[in-house]
């Protein structure tokens, strides 16, 4: 039985607006109702998962949909950096943001290195039932999934963009998986077209 996966990111919560590490942070009440009002568009899956994490949680709650929590779904371990601003830690550890930058192994930050979120990714990949589940999650495990579905190495997931509130859908017969879309947006901005007035006159 063929196996579909819908990875939905969560939205941005305020410290990641502000350029801070993740922590544990919630949803605004706004961004509950928002994710609320488009809710209807992801169908009737067989199942949906959330990370433990509270923005996550407060995602899912708004689907209106049965969840469970999982915790192999949880934002990256960030260790000493959580809460802090990337430029407050380039200022302070200049070195060891930089490799983190370009180096997947690396976690002198005292938590998880992007490479092992890789491997907690490729096994829950690996463990995936039949039918459509549908997992509210991070950008970080998202990308994650995606190299590993695709046989990159773990360095790939540095060359992928996942954006706040955007669907990343996978398909599997037996082992295979195949990406079918990746940073969908779940709601598509309206272009309001510029009409040129008769009583203003051409510049």
């Amino acid at each position: 039985m063929t196996r579909r996966l819908t990875l939905l990111c969560v939205p941005a919560t305020a410290a990641l607006r502000a350029g801070r590490f993740p922590a544990d942070n919630a949803l605004n009440d706004d961004d509950g109702v928002h994710t609320a009002t488009w809710a209807g568009k992801l169908g009737r899956p067989d199942r949906v998962l959330s990370s433990p994490m509270a923005c996550a949680c407060d995602t899912a709650r708004a689907l209106g949909l049965p969840v469970s929590v999982e915790d192999a779904l949880r934002e990256v371990d960030y260790g000493r950096w959580r809460g802090q601003s990337l430029k407050d830690v380039g200022a302070a550890e200049p070195e060891a943001l930089a490799a983190w930058l370009s180096d997947p192994g690396m976690n002198a930050h005292g938590g998880e290195s992007l490479a092992a979120v890789s491997d907690r990714a490729g096994l829950w990949l690996s463990g995936r039932e039949p039918g459509h589940t549908l997992a509210v999650t991070h950008a970080s495990v998202i990308r994650a999934i995606v190299v590993h579905a695709l046989g990159a190495p773990a360095r790939a997931v540095m060359q992928l963009d996942i954006a706040p509130l955007t669907l990343t859908t996978l398909s599997a017969h037996a082992d295979a998986w195949r990406v079918t879309s990746v940073a969908v947006p779940v709601v598509v901005p309206v272009v309001v077209p510029v009409v040129a007035r008769s009583d203003v006159p051409p510049h």
